[in-house]
């Protein structure tokens, strides 16, 4: 069983999202400066369909919309958890919930992507 496409997709962008710098991206000063509908904010009331394009990216990680507004606090809660799983030495995945098997697999190969990407192996 593989998870979901579109949940998987907002766990890589949460994860991704995390290493970028969000200055840019804080909600009170992206409408104050008008840009919540320029970066297309999912959470703006009577948000129309737009045609696509893209308003954010980072090492293969693209959002269409506002990164900030498709995170869910679920994916968080699994970068959280997967953290504390990593930091605790790892352990057996078989005493563990299925989805959160797969979301620590996806979470797993981004990071290594990551540390390739920086040499940091």
């Amino acid at each position: 069983m593989r998870a979901e496409r579109g949940r998987t997709k907002k766990l890589i962008l949460a994860f991704h999202f995390q290493f970028a710098d969000q200055a840019g991206w804080k909600c009170e000063e992206c409408r104050r400066s008008g840009l919540e509908e320029k970066r297309r904010c999912a959470l703006r009331p009577g948000a129309e369909p737009e045609p696509s394009r893209v308003v954010w990216v980072r090492n293969g990680a693209v959002a269409e919309r506002c990164p900030k507004s498709l995170i869910t606090g679920e994916s968080l809660a699994l970068i959280e958890a997967y953290c504390a799983w990593k930091l605790n030495g790892g352990g057996d995945y078989r005493d563990m919930p299925v989805r959160e098997v797969e979301a620590f697999w996806v979470l797993e190969q981004e990071l290594r992507k990551e540390m390739e990407r920086r040499g940091d192996e």
